[in-house]
């Protein structure tokens, strides 16, 4: 059996160069996988067990929920919805300092309960909420930082798309991962607000007003906001599956989209195709990660792993530790949903190995990637949010250097006060 050392260096070296070479990530799954096979394991068929294994990988009845959440948040992207979400927001925020930045991370939160994407909420709320920021006065590179950055509470409060993999990937309570995210989730917004309210006063930001009445808002955002209510309670209950939650949830979105906020039909085909657009490369990225999942597994790597780490520390805080360091390092070179399937399968027996509760350690994992997609140099909302201005990555990254050390604070109050992911999934977990 190979050394965990080398069988690190070959896996960071493939990954580095062909990340240097701009493969795209499913691809460079598959080129370490065949790399350790051939290496490792030569008397085997590559050709056979890569399709094998792809396969296998791609037939989980529990993926089905990912094209479901994804059409879901589609729909509602695409049906108007975003407006009213910013209008209801700013009914609560918009009076306070800095109102249309407060407005934005509000918006953000209860979209998160839509689309459980980052990428998508960016897109569809920044492309408000920045031209209105940047025009009340705010500066174009705030209100990005702050569209940006409120966008990654997405995948962290639920129904979120990246829980569902890990749960898939790891073996663990998608629900429990789903509930957990919850104060995580809101610890976000809170430190995001935080922060926009003393930069506000320092800047002299402006209030952003409010609507006049709250029921006509209200009226007309309340059926997205009962969205993940029906879902998360949905599964608690028993009265169906996250796959059937996910089914549920599109039905819903297609239903009040045309009902409530007229959608047209062509817009319906373009959610579809935007939807199996996005889940073709989750599949991709699933299949191969899990050919790279089987080589790791049958090579003993996550036993190496563990050994290797016990030798350096038997501390389980200072494990955490160096974790949380090196998965920042890998948010900033690898996105979101393969780092899932790259790093799952090795650290959660490391975890374990040191006591620590696989629920607490995947909602920890999850949002330390989650933050890496605002991070340089692949980090895919900060090249968004990059492109939506029209300014400079490093003038962004600039600006949001002090939201890095802000939620950098937040996953360290989470990891090492576990009873704030726990508490509500011992009090509503399954």
């Amino acid at each position: 059996m190979p050394e965990a050392m080398t069988v690190l260096l070959i896996f960071l070296g493939v990954l580095l160069m062909a990340t240097l070479l701009s493969v795209p990530i499913a691809f460079v799954l598959g080129l370490i996988a065949i790399v350790l096979i051939d290496l490792y394991l030569p008397n085997l068929d590559l050709s056979f067990v890569i399709a094998r294994r792809m396969i296998t990988g791609m037939q989980i009845y529990t993926l089905l929920a990912i094209p479901f959440f994804m059409l879901a948040g589609e729909i509602m992207s695409r049906s108007g919805i975003v407006e009213d979400i910013i209008e209801f927001a700013k009914y609560f925020v918009g009076s306070i300092k800095g109102g249309l930045a407060h407005a934005t991370v509000v918006a953000n939160i209860l979209m998160a309960g839509l689309s459980g994407s980052a990428v998508s909420d960016a897109a569809a709320i920044g492309s408000l909420t920045i031209p209105a920021m940047e025009k009340a006065g705010y500066g174009k590179r705030f209100g990005t930082a702050i569209a940006t950055a409120a966008a990654l509470i997405g995948p962290v409060i639920p129904p979120s798309i990246p829980m569902i993999i890990l749960g898939i990937v790891a073996q663990i309570s998608i629900l429990d991962l789903f509930i957990g995210g919850i104060i995580p989730g809101l610890l976000m917004g809170l430190g995001l607000m935080t922060y926009v309210y003393f930069i506000s006063k320092k800047r002299g930001y402006p209030a952003a007003g409010r609507p006049p009445a709250f029921l006509p808002v209200l009226k007309k955002t309340i059926w997205a906001i009962l969205l993940p209510i029906i879902i998360v309670g949905g599964i608690r209950f028993g009265v169906f599956t996250p796959t059937e939650g996910g089914a549920i949830a599109a039905v819903y979105a297609a239903v009040i989209a045309k009902l409530v906020y007229k959608m047209e039909w062509k817009e319906y085909k373009e959610a579809l195709v935007g939807a199996a657009e996005s889940t073709g490369v989750v599949l991709l990225v699933c299949g191969m990660a899990m050919v790279l999942t089987w080589a790791l597994t049958v090579l003993q790597v996550p036993q190496l792993i563990i050994g290797m780490f016990q030798s350096f520390t038997t501390n389980k805080y200072v494990f955490l530790f160096i974790i949380n360091v090196f998965l920042f390092i890998m948010g900033m070179i690898v996105d979101l949903t393969p780092n899932i399937y790259l790093l799952a399968p090795l650290l959660f027996p490391v975890a374990k190995a040191y006591g620590i509760n696989p629920v607490h350690f995947g909602v920890v994992m999850s949002v330390n990637l989650t933050v890496g997609l605002l991070t340089p140099p692949v980090g895919t909302v900060l090249l968004l949010g990059s492109a939506m201005s029209k300014i400079k990555l490093e003038e962004l990254v600039k600006e949001l250097i002090p939201i890095y050390v802000i939620y950098f604070g937040i996953l360290l109050v989470i990891t090492y006060i576990p009873e704030l992911v726990m508490i509500p999934v011992r009090a509503l977990g399954g």
